[in-house]
């Protein structure tokens, strides 16, 4: 196999255009979702009670985004590792493919944690209405922190149809066929 391309988003896009892409995001999404919902449910008083649980929402997202990207690696066969680092007291949690993956489980992959909490969130927001504040922050922090996996999939959708995707410590190759 021969590398078509190499994608690092550190030095492809830095990482100080990712976060402010990502915040910017924040804001624009907050503000999509928050308005519309407001509007059609403008008679529900809001409330602010289960506000340690919403943190909790907030901090269980990261990791539970990490494990999301797993499930359509693991349920295609690819063998995947995972390691859980400590920073200080903060667990982080590392994934990564043993073997090359093909582009789409790859894109699946990027997409899932943002279409499962996407529709949680919108379900949420609808079921509960009086907290749908929360969830629209939560929403928008999500999104927020699925740009990288977004700009990861627009680099792939321009990359070869049968090409396979192999992870290396700093970014990733696309892999295609002699």
């Amino acid at each position: 196999m021969n590398c078509w391309k190499t994608i690092n988003l550190s030095k492809d896009v830095g990482t100080h255009r990712i976060l402010f892409i990502s915040m910017l995001t924040m804001i624009f999404v907050f503000i999509l979702t928050y308005l519309p919902i407001n509007l059609f449910f403008s008679k529900v008083h809001l409330k602010d009670g289960h506000f340690l649980m919403f943190v909790l929402l907030l901090v269980s997202m990261i990791p539970v985004h990490k494990i999301l990207h797993l499930f359509p690696l693991l349920l295609s066969g690819c063998p995947v590792e995972m390691k859980v680092k400590h920073y200080y007291f903060i667990p982080f949690i590392q994934i990564k493919a043993c073997k090359e993956i093909k582009k789409h489980n790859m894109l699946l992959s990027l997409i899932t944690p943002f279409m499962f909490f996407t529709f949680i969130f919108l379900i949420g927001s609808i079921i509960f209405p009086a907290y749908m504040h929360y969830f629209s922050i939560a929403t928008a922090i999500h999104i927020g922190l699925c740009v990288p996996d977004f700009i990861f999939i627009k680099h792939l959708l321009l990359a070869p149809r049968s090409c396979f995707i192999e992870e290396f410590d700093d970014g990733y190759e696309v892999l295609v066929q002699k």
